[in-house]
């Protein structure tokens, strides 16, 4: 198990050090925010920053996780030089990730910037989040270093092996994957055949655009913030991804934010793909799908309690997504028609 950054004042040193800091003052403390890895307050005499301890299943012992993860930070820092309001880690010749003795730490300047609650949300910051995208996407920029991530859509076979072995372990809301079984593995046999039809089109994007990844400061402008999925991807995908989740898929679904964000994407010049959307549609259920699947074997595979407990409040979350998904496929397809071309 990898040293928690407090206890660590020789890495705390060294990244004062090589990032130019400054002398640190008093204690580094933890701070809320990551769902993977962990957060830490770092005070110094020349400012506070926000660093980012990668949590320890990621390898850093592996090249092309440490250029990977190196060639986001790189995506963000070009993104604002677009004019986008990305954060990104302070870095030494063009090196963000710094690896000291194996853990991989991240350091960015601090925000006061927060995240706005689900049921915050307004008008306003939805049409912000779609003006963005529409900026995102049609800036088109390159980034070589960021390598294409290859994609494994989860089988038929392994998806029922999982759902069994879930229910034969007891795993909550596995009784419910069992009398739906059918419906998941449709779901699962479409995704790969979507996911090759929007490969046909793809630019490079954050990825995970969601309500908690988008920061708001004191004046209401956005900071968008952990660029670990930027990859390349469909527009047209990421768009009704992200107004699905602004529009509250996994929790209590409202189609206001889901249409204003699709409105606000054109009014931007962004442009969705009509020919696409029924790909996008599977691809974006099959994604979710994948997601609940690989927390049903979180939920039955881990010793670690704590991660067990992430899975299984994970499966919820998905499994709630997929039934609203299934509930509102066809309103949700006649209203991305409408702004379509």
């Amino acid at each position: 198990m990898i040293r928690a950054l407090s206890d660590n004042r020789a890495h705390i040193e060294q990244l004062c050090s090589l990032l130019g800091l400054g002398t640190s003052r008093g204690s580094i403390s933890r701070v809320p925010g990551g769902f993977h890895h962990s957060m830490w307050r770092l005070e110094t005499e020349n400012g506070r920053y926000a660093v980012k301890q990668l949590a320890e299943d990621m390898d850093m012992g592996d090249a092309d996780t440490v250029a990977q993860i190196n060639a986001t930070e790189v995506t963000a820092r070009e993104f604002s030089g677009h004019g986008v309001p990305a954060l990104y880690s302070l870095s030494l010749d063009r090196q963000h990730l710094q690896l000291l003795d194996g853990i991989g730490y991240l350091v960015y300047p601090w925000t006061n910037a927060k995240a706005c609650h689900r049921n915050g949300i307004e008008e306003r910051h939805a049409v912000i989040v779609a003006s963005t995208l529409a900026h995102m996407h049609r800036s088109d920029i390159d980034i070589p270093e960021l390598r294409d991530v290859p994609t494994f859509p989860v089988t038929v076979e392994r998806a029922t092996e999982l759902v069994q072995m879930a229910r034969q372990r007891n795993v909550r809301y596995s009784d419910i994957l069992e009398d739906r079984l059918d419906d998941l593995l449709q779901v699962v046999e479409l995704h790969a055949p979507a996911l090759e039809r929007l490969a046909s089109h793809q630019v490079i994007s954050h990825g995970d655009l969601d309500h908690k990844n988008v920061l708001w400061d004191e004046a209401g402008e956005p900071v968008l913030i952990d660029w670990e999925s930027a990859r390349r991807l469909n527009p047209t995908y990421e768009l009704l991804l992200e107004a699905l989740d602004w529009g509250g898929i996994t929790a209590n679904f409202d189609a206001r934010p889901f249409t204003t964000i699709l409105q606000a994407y054109v009014d931007a010049g962004g442009v969705i793909n009509k020919d696409l959307i029924p790909a996008v549609s599977d691809a974006i259920q099959g994604a979710w799908a994948s997601w609940l699947l690989y927390n049903v074997g979180r939920a039955i595979g881990l010793k670690d309690t704590h991660q067990r407990a992430i899975g299984s409040g994970q499966v919820d979350l998905a499994l709630s997504a997929l039934l609203r998904m299934e509930k509102q496929k066809d309103k949700l397809t006649a209203i991305a028609l409408q702004y379509a071309s």
